[in-house]
């Protein structure tokens, strides 16, 4: 049995926006709802893109002929020399090939920031306009590869809700320009109009505007705090104009750092991991199986496994080094990366919902690790999973700090709950949990699931051997579901799914029947209820409550 029950959202007066990563060929009649763009707005990503790309192209073209023509020329009887001459041949053609077509698609790749959206053109023989509405725009971010890093330059990727194919990449521009675009959208999400900023302005914002004329310049000028409630002194900063910089009506907003992850805890979190544990199984079993069998046929079987396992640790090492956590009044900003450096901000309002998990390992040392989700995120093209984390590994109060920070009405008498749901059992703290007759489907964590309502969430508790708690925002709940299975319906059990936008989708099993079906009506009044108080998409506008880490529709 499965029952949905999806909330009905605030009714919103402005036009029905294009789907963010849209598609429209230039040269057309232009969708109702995309934003008009004057030809001298339209910019160019810098010159240097180019050869920074070409590469790429390069290399997939030289791999191309080594799996397709190395086995052919080694049979064919030719001096070495001959030999070294074709295959540098090969790769100069290929670097020539990468680099024509990379510049060509630089010349037809711009983009303009509006007061409406973010638009990407490009294409060679199939032109493409892909539009991101400001009020749907997720996260925005600076990426710097290795090559990056060394020149200088860095991308810009903007997510937008739709999932991970409706995001867009501006690459590659130099660090400053980077920062300045950054700030731009940013500034103009939050409600921040810099024409008429420009207008008022009038030239004197290059160091002599302060940060409270600036206010003054904005409609509905309070900014929010770190916490996400308005707060009067958390206003853009205005620093010093770099030396040959042009006017920059979108300084950047200032930041208070409230984490950093030591790279010794970061360490010892891998060793602990999993993977750590079957790799070591796997190289005592490929040993003795070895040993044993007189022969090296273990060691190749077991090879890839295995290569993948020290894979994964080395992607989560590189990705999760240096990580720091700060707030801003643009939002919370993600900071990480060993050889491939991101500095990601995502704006209030944006997060679905969060996962705070434990293994077996992890819970002898008091660690814990919390993901978050977006409307941006869920299952890329190649199925991976494109959720991220908000704290790679941290204690229990380290993670109360975390789920604060992302939902900031949690009150403080809640946070018993919410510390009851990362260890606690049976109905502690008003948790409700499985009935006693849910042991026999699952007799070792029945006691564990529960699910506990609060003033702005619902959380979910699940496992006793890999604990689970999910914490989802009635607000950013986009439907309800029940479902049975047989022995669920002899039972008289049943699951409860509140779906939101994005990968995470908690599932709580094997709750009462009756309360289950009593839940998801409550629940979608709740959810209902929640987004009609929501609640500007621009957060720097105060025209209604202030939006929460779940206050903007998607």
């Amino acid at each position: 049995m499965t029952d949905d029950a999806a909330p009905t959202p605030a009714p919103d007066p402005t036009p029905a926006p294009t789907p963010a990563g849209a598609a429209t060929p230039t040269g057309t009649a232009t969708p109702t709802g995309t934003p008009a763009v004057a030809e001298h707005e339209w910019r160019r990503l810098h010159r240097v893109t180019p050869l920074l790309n070409a590469w790429k192209i390069a290399a997939v073209l030289v791999a191309i002929f080594l799996v397709q023509g190395l086995d052919d020329l080694f049979r064919i009887d030719i001096p070495v020399l001959t030999l070294v001459l074709i295959l540098a041949g090969t790769i100069v053609l290929a670097a020539l090939v990468g680099l024509v077509y990379s510049y060509f698609a630089w010349r037809r790749t711009s983009y303009a920031i509006t007061g409406d959206a973010v638009v990407l053109r490009s294409g060679i023989l199939f032109r493409k306009e892909r539009v991101a509405r400001l009020t749907r725009i997720q996260a925005v971010e600076i990426t710097q590869p290795i090559l990056g890093r060394i020149f200088g330059f860095a991308g810009i990727k903007v997510e937008s809700a739709g999932g991970a194919e409706a995001n867009m990449t501006l690459a590659y521009l130099t660090m400053d320009e980077a920062a300045d675009v950054r700030n731009e959208i940013l500034a103009r999400a939050a409600g921040i109009d810099l024409d008429d900023v420009e207008e008022a302005a009038d030239g004197d914002l290059d160091g002599a505007t302060t940060p409270a004329e600036l206010a003054h310049l904005v409609e509905g000028s309070d900014a929010v705090g770190s916490h996400g409630a308005p707060d009067a002194h958390a206003t853009h900063a205005t620093p010093a104009p770099r030396a040959g910089a042009t006017r920059r009506l979108a300084p950047e907003a200032p930041e208070h750092q409230v984490f950093a992850l030591p790279a010794g805890r970061l360490v010892a979190s891998l060793v602990a991991h999993g993977a750590t544990v079957a790799i070591v199984l796997v190289v005592t079993g490929v040993v003795v199986g070895g040993a044993l069998s007189g022969g090296g046929e273990w060691i190749f079987s077991s090879l890839f496994g295995l290569l993948g396992a020290v894979g994964f640790l080395w992607s989560r090492f590189s990705t999760e080094f240096n990580f720091r956590l700060a707030t801003s009044p643009d939002g919370l900003r993600v900071r990480q990366g060993l050889l491939e450096t991101k500095a990601r901000t995502i704006p209030p309002g944006r997060i679905q919902a969060l996962t705070v998990m434990q293994g077996p390992i992890w819970r002898i040392f008091g660690w814990w690790r919390v993901r978050l989700t977006l409307a941006s995120q869920g299952t890329s093209s190649d199925g991976t999973d494109t959720s991220d984390v908000l704290l790679p590994v941290g204690s229990r109060d380290e993670v109360v700090a975390m789920l604060r920070l992302a939902v900031p009405q949690l009150e403080e008498h809640e946070l018993p709950a919410i510390e009851a749901g990362l260890a606690g059992m049976d109905d502690g703290e008003g948790w409700v949990p499985s009935p006693r007759r849910a042991r026999w489907l699952d007799p070792l964590a029945y006691r564990r699931n529960a699910f506990r309502v609060l003033d702005h969430v619902i959380a979910l508790r699940k496992g006793r051997i890999f604990r689970e708690l999910s914490v989802v925002p009635h607000e950013r709940t986009q439907s309800l579901g029940i479902s049975q299975g047989p022995l669920e319906r002899r039972l008289r059990l049943a699951s409860f799914t509140p779906h939101s936008s994005g990968s995470i989708e908690p599932k709580l099993p094997h709750l009462d029947i009756d309360v289950a079906a009593h839940l998801l009506v409550e629940q979608a009044d709740r959810a209902r209820s929640a987004r009609r108080a929501a609640g500007p998409e621009r957060w720097m506008h105060t025209s209604g409550p202030v939006a929460g880490a779940g206050s903007t529709p998607d």
